[in-house]
């Protein structure tokens, strides 16, 4: 969808400020309140979710151009759809969304994205994923004990992270897969990106043609479903690409996967893994992670900028996620304590990589780390748990920085350490 797709919403921004806090009901504390890691760290209206519509619905009316400094406060924003989830507590306005549009438009007008963004768009363009590691080396995580069904109909998709910089995930899932009896197949070095860091920075037309290639593949290889350990992955396969190109493929995360498995009899936890943890939602699984429903109805002016629509429009709330798969799973690993932090769920505050932010803004990306680092230790919790390689990378850059005694686990380790597949 285009800007003007968006035109009567960003009109109806009143410049409440509602984008910037987690809604008051779900308050826990005044220190661990917000939700935009952008207005945390720059504290300027314009870096907020209403800031950038503002912004958008400027450029949109030609009342503004793309200059630099605008570029620069459109990216500095890791799109992880927290003022969305906020708004939506009193209003039906989609801030995210019009972020990424005026992105889109920003790449179609030849300004954006931002040059490190292009740096690591010509990588996946060239070698298949953004960091610029050969292909051939893609496969290079997997053991001589890790056994694949070639026949099988179901991929573990592993994804860039996973493959060149987190490889220690890609091996627990395929032990617990290997453990469970449940058959896959890897592409291996046929793998290229999914599309996210392309499309998050809003080259929509790479993104779109990688979508196309990647579905393709695909259904050229018999593939059914497709399992992946990683919420950006997910993301694209599940939410992003139907929006663009059709597929049937059914997607599921490791954390759906292993408590099914666990559900099923087919897995068993019983090794003792004696850890007080908590848990961080990733964005791209948890709030980002439902689903968009096709609507068709009439829209209704029914004041100046007040509408409805008939039938009801559904609305993305973030409520919808994948939050209980993974606290399912670590409630029944033996000697793990949860306790929760004060932002969970569609509340959750972003680890700070997404959005292209990682690569061109590492100052702040490291201090939205350090943001949710500080509030995981403020539960007392031995370590800190997710299910996202990228958020994984960032929360171990700040746990460094910080020399805490605090220790970050992927959930997948932790099941693998039950198992027995790990001392």
């Amino acid at each position: 969808m285009t800007l003007g797709d968006y035109e009567d919403m960003m009109d109806s921004c009143v410049r409440c400020s509602l984008c910037k806090f987690i809604p008051q009901l779900a308050i826990r504390s005044k220190r661990f309140s917000s939700i935009c890691p952008s207005i945390d760290f720059y504290d300027f209206h314009a870096y907020s979710g209403g800031g950038r519509m503002i912004a958008a619905n400027a450029y949109h009316k030609g009342r503004v151009e793309l200059t630099p400094e605008m570029l620069d406060v459109l990216y500095r924003c890791t799109n992880c759809g927290g003022c969305e989830v906020s708004c939506k507590w009193v209003y039906d306005l989609e801030p995210n969304e019009a972020i990424h549009a005026l992105r889109a438009a920003a790449v179609e007008a030849g300004a954006g994205p931002m040059p490190k963004h292009k740096k690591y768009i010509k990588l996946v363009e060239r070698k298949k994923n953004p960091y610029g590691e050969e292909p051939q080396n893609r496969p290079a995580w997997l053991t001589k004990d890790i056994k694949l069904d070639e026949s099988s109909d179901t991929l573990y998709f592993v994804g860039c992270t996973a493959a060149y910089r987190r490889e220690e995930i890609a091996v627990a899932t395929a032990k617990i897969l290997n453990a469970a009896g449940e058959g896959f197949r890897i592409m291996g070095s046929d793998e290229q990106c999914c599309g996210s860091p392309v499309y998050r920075v809003g080259d929509e037309k790479r993104a779109i043609r990688i979508m196309e290639e990647n579905i393709e593949s695909f259904k050229r290889a018999g593939i059914k479903r497709i399992i992946t350990s990683c919420s950006g992955c997910y993301n694209m396969f599940k939410i992003e690409y139907p929006r663009y190109v059709e597929h049937d493929i059914d997607v599921v995360h490791t954390s759906q996967l292993i408590e099914f498995l666990l559900k099923d009899g087919r897995l068993k936890l019983t090794k003792d893994v004696p850890l007080k943890v908590t848990y961080h939602d990733p964005c791209h699984l948890g709030r980002m992670a439902e689903p968009y429903e096709k609507w068709e109805g009439e829209k209704i002016e029914v004041l100046t900028l007040v509408y409805i629509y008939d039938p009801p429009k559904p609305e993305r709330r973030g409520a919808n996620g994948v939050y209980d798969a993974p606290r399912n799973v670590l409630k029944q690993i033996p000697g793990v304590e949860l306790v929760e932090m004060d932002r969970i769920r569609e509340y959750s505050y972003c680890c700070g990589a997404g959005g292209g932010c990682k690569s061109a803004y590492p100052d702040f990306a490291m201090a939205t780390a350090n943001e949710r680092v500080e509030e995981a230790e403020s539960t007392g919790a031995d370590a800190l748990v997710s299910a996202c390689p990228f958020c994984g990378t960032n929360f171990r850059d700040s746990l460094e920085s910080r020399n805490s005694s605090m220790q970050y686990f992927d959930l997948t380790e932790l099941v693998l350490r039950s198992i027995g597949g790990e001392q």
